[in-house]
């Protein structure tokens, strides 16, 4: 039986929901690009021109997969940088008032946690391609922000990594967390974020 349903509540802005639903978007194809283009170039087993098997493909396929990810990474960061400008200037709704304060306070620390890693991932990476010099883009070299330094490229991008591990385990909780509200506590926090809604001021 349905719960919590006799209130009415405020929802994000069009504006808010736009730019959760686009990170959201462009996250669920980064990220397995990420995880593919990195076992296709290290890990998938090729030939090399002696015919010999060799660890690592480094093809056109690989390198278009290396460079839709530098791409996408940025403009992720762009849009998580304007959402988050948004949301310092315009504020957000209060939360829902069915929801007791423990389970509100835990889903502000995952909210602002993906935040802070939807901006470092991303710079994390900038900064690996940079300490690397592997800043091709499709033909585009983008501006390196750091002095060459193979050893610390590759440090950085084992933080990268992990920092992309731990983001796609909030991102998960987070859905998660959607589920548990829309189907067993059955309240209207999903609402507040779906598209297509009106704004309840």
């Amino acid at each position: 039986m349905a719960r919590f349903r006799d209130y009415d509540i405020p929802v994000y802005t069009a504006a808010a929901r736009h730019y959760h639903w686009w990170v959201a978007a462009l996250i669920a194809v980064q990220i397995p690009i990420g995880f593919y283009m990195v076992y296709r170039g290290n890990e998938m087993v090729g030939v090399n021109d002696k015919g010999e098997p060799v660890k690592g493909v480094w093809d056109a396929v690989t390198g278009a997969l290396y460079s839709s990810h530098k791409a996408l990474g940025i403009l992720i960061l762009l849009l998580v940088l304007l959402r988050l400008g948004y949301r310092l200037t315009q504020g957000a709704p209060r939360s829902d008032p069915s929801v007791p304060p423990a389970l509100t306070g835990i889903s502000h620390l995952v909210h602002w946690s993906i935040y802070l890693l939807l901006i470092a991932v991303p710079i994390g990476g900038y900064l690996g391609i940079s300490y690397g010099n592997y800043l091709d883009v499709f033909g585009v070299q983008l501006p390196g922000i750091v002095p060459e330094n193979k050893d610390m490229s590759e440090q950085v991008f084992e933080y990268h990594e992990l920092g992309a591990k731990i983001l796609l385990g909030l991102v998960a909780l987070h859905i998660g967390a959607a589920v548990f509200h829309k189907f067993i506590r059955k309240d209207r926090v999903v609402e507040r974020m779906l598209p297509k809604k009106t704004t309840v001021v």
